[in-house]
């Protein structure tokens, strides 16, 4: 049957190609359970290699230095969320329902929280790999969080009475608080509904 041109051609992937794709997801599980454990600094690729139950020099093979894992497990656990929940920063409601919607991925997943928490306190130092990373996420969530606010100004569901902008800080401030607390107090207490809490200071929205 001939092909059409308005018909997408398809490739379907190599063995070998799902092989590597799988065996990089096993790589970054085992450098998330070592990151979190021990931070990044403390951590070696030869650690990250025995937890993957794979040869030194067959993790280089997909990740020939550890910035570059840590690069892709940061993708992977950061920008992951946005894409699975749909964090579309023109629709202030839904991106505010996508933040307490990983709040509850979030209090099923203490040791992703524990891994995000541990390298963020470790990219405080200028001298991190992961500092201007740290940096650049902030200040895109820092600008979405505004936008989002600004589409509920417009639709008279943002409480105020402060600025979208400063709004968006103390959003995100609270956000990574309430998390550490979580990980301090061993997890005693909801952090989707602590979350959920302090969303609905600055949004008049079901939650």
């Amino acid at each position: 049957m001939p092909l059409t041109e308005d018909v997408p051609v398809r490739r379907r992937r190599s063995v070998q190609e799902e092989a590597s794709e799988r065996r990089r997801a096993q790589i970054l599980l085992a450098a998330a359970e070592a990151f979190a454990e021990r931070g990044f600094n403390a951590t070696s690729l030869r650690d990250v290699a025995g937890r993957a139950q794979i040869s030194h020099t067959g993790l280089l093979h997909h990740y020939p230095h550890k910035n570059a894992l840590l690069e892709a497990l940061l993708d992977d656990r950061i920008k992951g969320a946005g894409y699975l929940y749909g964090l579309d920063s023109r629709d202030g409601v839904a991106f505010i329902r996508g933040l307490a919607a990983i709040a509850d991925r979030d209090e099923q997943q203490p040791d992703n929280v524990r891994l995000l928490t541990t390298l963020t306190a470790e990219a405080i130092s200028p001298t991190h790999p992961a500092h201007g990373y740290f940096r650049r996420w902030h200040a895109e969530l820092q600008e979405l969080v505004t936008q989002a606010l600004d589409d509920l100004d417009r639709r008279g569901l943002f409480r105020g009475p402060m600025p979208t902008s400063e709004a968006a800080r103390l959003i995100t401030a609270l956000h990574e608080g309430a998390h550490t607390q979580w990980l301090l107090s061993e997890c005693d207490f909801s952090l989707a509904a602590t979350v959920r809490s302090q969303l609905r200071l600055f949004v008049d929205i079901d939650l």
